[in-house]
């Protein structure tokens, strides 16, 4: 069976891995958007002696912003925490395994935070829910990266699981190599 080129050559992996860039690079603007605003709160709180009351909130949605659109980058970087003190004594088989099986359950739980968010993004978008602040910010948006982000994380854990399972073939088909060869 002809493979049609590798997983990074697929249609579907580019689009995954271009949503994850945007997303990281959304990820970094709310990070220097919450930054701004915290310094411009500091400054006017504490030099002209301005009472604010938007600086603080508009930081806190930021950096949710930041946490759930930066975690598909960060998952295509392979960049979240790896412990690898006791993985690094099992064989490359046993690690191929067991880096498929946490990415499954990663995908399950990203897929179950992402329906959640969704339908509480639903809720809020039916009830005009409102933060409860001076600033009365609408809550559909900052509830809309809970379910964007963790949708573009499950969809990101696909291309993983993918990798895992290739990756998973090529031990496994270098392990009865090293066997015949004995």
């Amino acid at each position: 069976m002809a493979k049609h080129g590798t997983l990074k050559e697929h249609a579907v992996y580019r689009i995954i891995n271009t949503l994850s860039n945007i997303a990281g690079y959304l990820s970094a603007l709310a990070i220097v958007i919450a930054t701004l605003a915290i310094t411009e709160g500091v400054l006017v709180r504490y030099i002209f002696r301005i009472p604010t009351i938007w600086q603080v909130e508009l930081a806190v949605y930021m950096l949710m912003c930041a946490t759930f659109l930066g975690s598909p980058w960060v998952l295509k970087e392979k960049g979240h925490i790896n412990i690898q003190l006791v993985t690094s004594r099992f064989s490359p088989r046993t690690n191929a395994i067991l880096n498929l099986f946490t990415s499954l359950a990663a995908f399950a739980f990203c897929v179950l935070v992402a329906w959640k968010g969704w339908v509480m993004w639903y809720e809020a978008y039916e009830g005009g829910w409102v933060s409860e602040s001076l600033w009365s910010v609408p809550l559909v948006y900052p509830y809309l990266t809970i379910p964007v982000g963790m949708t573009l994380t499950a969809l990101q854990f696909l291309v993983t699981i993918h990798e895992c399972v290739d990756e998973f073939r090529e031990v496994s088909a270098g392990e009865v190599r090293a066997e015949a060869g004995e």
